[in-house]
């Protein structure tokens, strides 16, 4: 129960914490460094707020935080109920990333019933009670946009992409030019690298854009490649792979915070209350825009990258199957399939 001289240094940070962890399994320091892999850096993000809290808690109560017994972590758990207004879901990630440094704590039965009580205690709650209608900004991205107007034509294609697909922001700051294949019929982007989303054994998302000749303002396919034709004198090199790309000089990739921002003002100029809805509300606006206009919970899932057994939003809805891959999004534009 004694806490090591290791607690009287500074925090290590979580991937060293983690990596600690898995060298007291007797395994080798390569596969060590090789099992760090296994985690995102969103993960090892989300896990550090876990470790930090952790840690200090540690040094304040003498605890060791790699050998800590159960009732240590329950302790743990019940002072941040009484010293935060964490919900359910906070503490379902603190047992996530306590399970990595101390194997069998998420299955232990104290644990779970912890989570239980808290989960009855502070219930995960929809991050929005309702959701604006996609038309309104659909609206007012309707119009012409000059390709000399990179900021305009950056804005309305980031918004649009979301819109289309009903995918994460994430998702299409992953679009590669290498990966983008135009045909007559419209535009196919398949994600090659890894998304929230990715496990071993599940498909990676391919967005389905096709060409809109009814609505060609609207036409997500066109407007990528007139993105890509004004946006070609800023791509010297070849490691510029990114489709967006930052509007100001000198044009690096644009990462996903840059991609968010674009589209908040967006929502914000076609009225969307902002202070409310954030970026990724698109989300949000646009799958239930679907449902509402009679796309199956299938194809819905499909297109915005839930996985097949994914119950977020299956479990409210339950409609046949439509397999056309470009019906989600002529469903949200209001055109009839094709």
């Amino acid at each position: 129960r004694s806490a090591t001289p290791a607690l009287e240094r500074a925090y290590p940070g979580g991937g060293s914490l983690i990596r600690q962890a898995f060298l007291m399994k007797h395994v080798s320091e390569k596969a060590a460094d090789t099992l760090i892999q296994s985690l995102s850096t969103s993960t090892l993000k989300q896990y550090e707020v876990t470790f930090k809290s952790w840690w200090k808690y540690c040094q304040d109560h003498n605890v060791n935080p790699l050998h800590a017994q159960v009732e240590e972590v329950i302790s743990f758990l019940q002072y941040l109920m009484e010293t935060t207004n964490y919900g359910y879901g906070t503490f379902n990630a603190h047992r996530s990333a306590l399970s990595l440094i101390l194997p069998g704590v998420g299955s232990n039965f104290l644990v779970k019933r912890f989570l239980k009580a808290v989960f009855n205690l502070r219930p995960s709650k929809p991050r929005y009670e309702n959701v604006w209608d996609p038309n309104i900004v659909l609206k007012f991205l309707d119009v012409p946009t000059p390709p000399s107007d990179l900021k305009k034509l950056s804005y309305k294609l980031a918004t649009l992409l979301l819109l289309a697909t009903g995918q994460r922001i994430q998702t299409i700051s992953l679009i590669r030019l290498s990966n983008i294949k135009t045909t007559s019929k419209g535009v196919t982007i398949p994600i090659t690298e890894r998304v929230k989303t990715s496990r071993p054994g599940c498909n990676q998302p391919c967005l389905h854009l096709k060409l809109f000749t009814e609505k060609p303002n609207l036409c997500v396919a066109t407007l990528i490649m007139k993105y890509l034709e004004v946006t070609r004198p800023f791509r010297e090199s070849s490691m510029d792979d990114n489709l967006f790309l930052c509007h100001q000089k000198p044009h690096r990739p644009a990462k996903r915070p840059t991609i968010s921002r674009w589209v908040k003002e967006t929502l914000k100029e076609a009225g969307v209350d902002t202070s409310i809805f954030s970026a990724y509300s698109t989300r949000h606006a646009a799958t239930s825009d679907a449902y509402r206009k009679g796309v199956s919970i299938d194809t819905i899932r499909s297109s915005a990258g839930w996985s097949p057994e994914s119950s977020v939003f299956a479990r409210f809805y339950n409609r046949p199957l439509t397999e056309s891959p470009n019906e989600f999004m002529n469903r949200v534009f209001q055109l009839d399939p094709n």
